[in-house]
């Protein structure tokens, strides 16, 4: 029988942020999935190594995943990254796919998923605590309160709107800038994390304390109230 692949959230860095269901699956998986060419040096692989030591004696496949934005280029990462897992799938081995956060928010394993589960395979996902739930958490601030709107954006696709309610923007170092100058144009408080839940982890309250770039785990909310 073939085996099954499973897109595992690991939330945002804190070991002990992830499920007892992750853990299971993770200790009963036969082979670890992570998108990088040095498995070890992920932050999903590292995040999940300390919640399930087990893992650590696995075989792990490092799915190389460089940074583009080419629409040919990420086809063939894509169809790559498939044939590798769909190797051990035929094979009968049950394989996890590790991705910080959430497994269906702007996730590497979406694309992934899509084209094995058109080849056939079983494909199962398992949900984790997203960047913006942990850095609101880390805040002490709500995202949506009574009838508020909350509203998710990626940084770098010009999705800067001025929407109503919680805006949350994803990945947004190199475009902190922009972000800044788009709050101060709109009247809008603005507070950030940069590596929440992970060793380095900034907070900042304000736009004044908020740099003009930061790292790519950097997480910006804008609220209206």
């Amino acid at each position: 029988m073939k085996g099954r692949l499973y897109g595992i959230g690991v939330g945002p860095g804190d070991p002990e942020l992830i499920s007892l269901k992750a853990v299971r699956v993770m200790k009963e998986c036969d082979v670890i999935a992570v998108p990088g060419k040095t498995p070890a040096e992920t932050y999903a692989y590292e995040t999940a190594l300390k919640a399930v030591p087990e893992i650590g004696s696995k075989p792990v496949l490092g799915i190389n995943w460089p940074m583009t934005k080419d629409p040919e280029e990420l086809g063939k990462i894509y169809r790559t990254a498939c044939d590798v897992i769909e190797e051990q799938l035929e094979k009968g081995q049950s394989v996890a796919f590790l991705t910080i956060g959430d497994v269906s928010v702007y996730s590497t394993f979406i694309y992934v998923m899509k084209l094995v589960r058109e080849d056939g395979h079983r494909v199962e996902m398992i949900p984790g605590i997203t960047s913006f739930s942990a850095a609101a958490s880390r805040l002490g601030e709500s995202l949506a309160e009574h009838r508020e709107m909350l509203h998710v954006v990626p940084a770098g696709y010009g999705g800067l709107r001025d929407l109503p309610g919680t805006t949350v923007i994803m990945k947004a170092g190199k475009n902190l800038s922009e972000i800044k100058k788009f709050a101060e144009d709109h009247g809008r408080t603005a507070m950030m994390t940069e590596k929440c839940g992970l060793p380095g982890e900034r907070i900042y309250r304000s736009l004044e304390e908020m740099p003009d770039e930061a790292g790519y785990f950097a997480t910006v909310i804008l609220f209206d109230r």
